[in-house]
This record gives C-alpha cells, structure tokens and sequence, in this order.
C-alpha cells in the first residue's frame, strides 16, 4: 500500500499542535493510502514536550535542539519512509484534506513535486500587511521561476508534495535551517530536473499576534541565500 509520511516541525505550538496533529490524523487519503507522522518538537520553550506526550504511543515524536524550519524538516525527512512526504506546519493554517489533491498531479505522473498555492487564482489580500508580505512572495517567486524555469505562484508555500523520486534527488544537498529553506528546495527541485506544478489550497493566515515568526530581516537574508543557491554547484 502507497504511504504518506507526514512531517510536522514544531516550535512553540502548544495552542495548536494537538488540533494538527488530529487533523492530520483523520484527513482523507486516496484509496489503499496509508499514512506516517513525524512531529520533530525543534526545541521548544512552551509547553509544546507536554502537549505532545498523549501522541507517543503511536506517532514517532522527536525532540531536538532549536534549528529552525528547515533543520526540523531535514531531520524529518531522514527518518522518513514513505512513498509521497508532506511537510504540515504545526499551525492552523493548511487543511490536511487537501492532501488528495497535492498527491493527484504526481499519481498521474504529470509532476515530482506539487506546490499548494496560497495564492492560485484570485487572490485578495484583506489587509495592508498581507499586501506587503504577498507583494514579497510575489517577488520572490518571480525570481525563483527565472532561476529554475517554473511556473510556481507560492514559492514560500510550506505545503509541498514530494514524490520519493523527488525527495531522494535533493535531500543529499539541502543545507539550511531557516525558513530559507522553502527556496534551497525550489532551485534544488530546478536544478535536479523535476516536474513542479501548483495546486490551490486552503488557506487561513496566521499573524504575528497569533505566533507568525517571519520578519522583513528574514526576507534579506532569504534574498542573499536565494542568490548563493542559485550559483552553487551541485554533483
């Protein structure tokens, strides 16, 4: 039976982990699917070790020390065997139900790798700090569709479908820990010749007063690193 490996990386989510975590549990898969979760707590100072005792007995929970998102994600996708891996943020803000649909465009072996797009079709922000942090994605995914010839609308989506072909292509060269992370992926993706394609997904925005832990510092940082990945050589 095909599985899905589910990984969700966690810091300071004790409000939400649990209802993930159910969530995840419960999502509708494509027929004969079956499903694995990783919960990597990635050092959390919250109550997050508690909230996530009652899951032990049947999810593999790792603890490790702080190294961001995308050192969390990397460690989860060494532990993990499925044939398809998700990565689920361990906020509210992805419907594992869309599950079927990410997994739909690599079954009929038109993609490697699907993106869930936030923003597929049309799109309104309803604020002016969600137009400036969409106007940056939009920067961003520009600039990574000229690096790697894709057509993604969402780059920064943590919503990415990856078939085993695909993750065993890049995990050898992924390097970061940050949330810079979700770009090393894409020009990797680029670079290793997959087949990405964008499925819409639900989306509810989570902000700063709700635990959003980006900042514009990032966003300079992740423009630097999005240039050294695109220059980098890989074997």
């Amino acid at each position: 039976m095909p599985l899905l490996s589910i990984i969700i990386p966690a810091y300071n989510e004790a409000g939400t982990i649990d209802q993930v975590i159910a969530r995840v549990e419960t999502s509708r898969l494509p027929d004969g699917f079956t499903r694995e979760v990783i919960v990597i707590n990635d050092g959390s100072t919250d109550r997050t070790t508690d909230v996530l005792k009652p899951f032990e007995a049947r999810h593999k929970i790792v603890h490790t020390e702080n190294s961001g998102k995308g050192g969390a994600c990397r460690r989860g996708f060494s532990m993990c065997h499925g044939d398809f891996v998700i990565v689920q943020d361990a906020d509210l803000e992805q419907n594992p139900d869309d599950f079927p649909e990410l997994l739909k465009p690599i079954l009929n072996d038109i993609a490697d790798v699907v993106f869930g797009s936030r923003f597929h079709g049309t799109y309104k922000p309803s604020s002016l700090l969600m137009a400036v942090h969409y106007s940056i994605n939009r920067l961003f995914t520009f600039t990574t569709n000229l690096i790697t010839g894709f057509h993604t609308t969402d780059v920064w989506t943590g919503y990415k479908m990856y078939s085993r072909k695909a993750l065993d292509a890049v995990l050898p060269h992924l390097t970061s820990d940050g949330i810079e992370f979700e770009l090393e992926v894409a020009v990797l993706l680029g670079k290793c010749h997959m087949r990405v394609v964008d499925v819409p997904i639900s989306y509810v925005p989570r902000w700063y007063k709700d635990g959003k832990k980006t900042d514009w510092k990032q966003g300079v940082k992740s423009l630097a690193k999005l240039m050294f990945f695109k220059l980098r050589k890989i074997s």
